[in-house]
Order: C-alpha cells, then structure tokens, then sequence
C-alpha cells in the first residue's frame, strides 16, 4: 500500500468508524479487478474500505451505486454499508468474518449453487425498484465515446457489422414484454461471498433496472456451468423447467453482457490494464452465441 492511501485509511478510520487507537489499525489488501480493496481491522470491528481505480468515475455513477447499494441493505443481501461517499466513490462496509469468496469451481456446489439461486430470487422479487436503469445499448454508447476520446482503432475490424446484428436483438427483447425487476448486472463468482451464516451478493456498481435473465446469463457465463447445470440452476430458481422462451432469452443477454463487456475491457485497457485478451475473448463468444442464436431461429422456423 502507498503512503497515500494508507493516510487515506487513517482519515477514514478516524472521522466516519470514529475509531480512537489509529496505531492499533491493521490492513490487508483484497482482491478487485478495478478497485482498490482493504481489510482493516480496528478496535471497533473489521471493515472493508474500497478506495475507486482510476478512471471509474468515466464509468460508474456513484449516485446511483450509492443508491443500489442501500437497496440490496434493505434487503439483508449484502454486507452492512457504513459509509458512502457518493462523490469520491469511497466505500466503508462491515468485513464478513470467516468468509469464503465464491469461485469458478466453489459455485457448483450443490448448496452454494442453491443459496446463489435464492439470492437472485429475493433480489428480482423484492418488489422495490430505484430510479436508475441498466440500459446495456445506453452503456454501449457510453463506451464507444470513452474509446474514441482514446483512438479509434481500439474497435476490432468487424466491429459495426456485430455491432448491427446485436441492435437488431433489442426490439425482439422489447417485444418480449420482460418485466423489469431491480438487478445486480455484474454477478462474477468473486461478488458471492459466503458467511459463517448465509451467502451475500457484494458491490452494486452497475446494479439497476433490468431483465432479471441478465443476471442468470451473467452468472452462467462468469461460472462457466455447463448446459446440465444450467437446467440444475433453473430448478432452484424458477421451481421447475424452463421453456424455449426462457432459453431464447437467456441466449440473447449472453450476447449483450458479452458485447458490452468486452468494450469495458477495452476502456479498462486503455487505462493502462491489461485487459486485452478479456476484451477479445468476450467478443468472440459474443460472435459465437449470435451464430447460436440465428442457427436455432433458423430451426424454428
């Protein structure tokens, strides 16, 4: 840790969790792709301080996460927030004591598969909502002018062709009548965190308004499952099987969330990460499952 976020701690630890022994403070840095993450431990409890990466706030509202993040408190689905700096993006929240952070191979557990599934469920049907809407073609936008403040050649060479077939998906989902439902819209593995007592679904960066099958997409896609565990996935959260309408629009936000990830991984690499092969690899699975989709379209008809 640098001096300067470590005076940074100190400031944090003395005027928003009032904690008098500074000398006693313990830190360790957590994980995060873009974030800096702290553990930080006290005489007055164990935190966790997220201090935002650099060229966030191009990204991220903090209003709006702010918002978000207060919802998933009222709901018990995420750690206990303390303090939300809604212009700098700082973030202090109660450390989960014992926890075990999800991943790639922990999420197929039969039981933490389950407790994910029910996270979802009670998220999507909280019934409340919030003023802020992911709208993944707005975001796609947004990142398009990030990029082009930068060069133009971060685009690949097939870029507006793709471009135009996932355009092309947004009036059939429209069509679908799909109701929104407040989402988490970034559920990586590494979000779930399981405590001594239940799991939780941490930050709520890109959380809004959505269809509820983004974050099972998300989820699947970021886990890996297979097509077998998918239907296992379902069971748990719907009650039973899923039809082709289900199936069909699962498929299409596997699209979007890749098509848009991908430019994410492109602007994170134009602030000096290396994020080139994620960026690539999104967009080629992009491609793939859009030559899925035309292919089962085709055998429909």
């Amino acid at each position: 840790m640098n001096k300067e976020d470590f005076n940074l701690i100190l400031e944090l630890c003395k005027n928003k969790i009032k904690v008098r022994d500074l000398k006693s403070i313990r830190t360790q840095r957590l994980g995060g792709l873009t974030n800096k993450n702290y553990k930080v431990d006290t005489e007055l409890g164990t935190y966790v301080i997220r201090l935002p990466g650099d060229g966030t706030e191009e990204m991220i509202n903090r209003d709006e996460e702010h918002l978000c993040t207060d919802l998933a408190n009222q709901i018990d689905i995420d750690s206990q927030l303390i303090y939300f700096d809604d212009k700098t993006g700082i973030k202090i929240c109660r450390y989960i004591h014992n926890a075990e952070t999800m991943n790639y191979h922990l999420v197929r557990k039969r039981e933490n598969m389950k407790a994910i599934a029910e996270i979802f469920k009670r998220l999507h049907s909280c019934g409340e909502s919030v003023p802020v809407v992911f709208d993944v073609f707005e975001k796609i936008e947004d990142y398009e002018n990030l990029l082009n403040k930068y060069t133009k050649d971060y685009f690949w060479k097939d870029y507006q062709v793709v471009k135009e077939q996932v355009y092309q998906l947004k009036d059939e989902l429209e069509g679908m009548n799909v109701q929104m439902t407040m989402c988490h819209n970034d559920p990586l593995c590494e979000n779930f965190i399981k405590g001594e007592d239940r799991m939780y679904l941490v930050d709520w960066e890109y959380a809004g308004m959505n269809d509820p099958m983004w974050d099972l997409a998300d989820f699947f896609i970021e886990a890996e499952l297979t097509a077998q565990e998918e239907i296992i996935f379902f069971r748990v959260y719907f009650g039973h099987a899923v039809d082709s309408m289900i199936e069909r629009r699962i498929l299409i936000n596997k699209i979007f969330l890749d098509f848009l990830w991908s430019l994410w991984g492109k602007q994170r690499s134009a602030n000096g990460e290396d994020l080139v092969e994620y960026a690539n690899n999104r967009y080629k699975r992009a491609k793939t499952n859009l030559a899925l989709l035309n292919k089962q379209f085709v055998n429909v008809i």
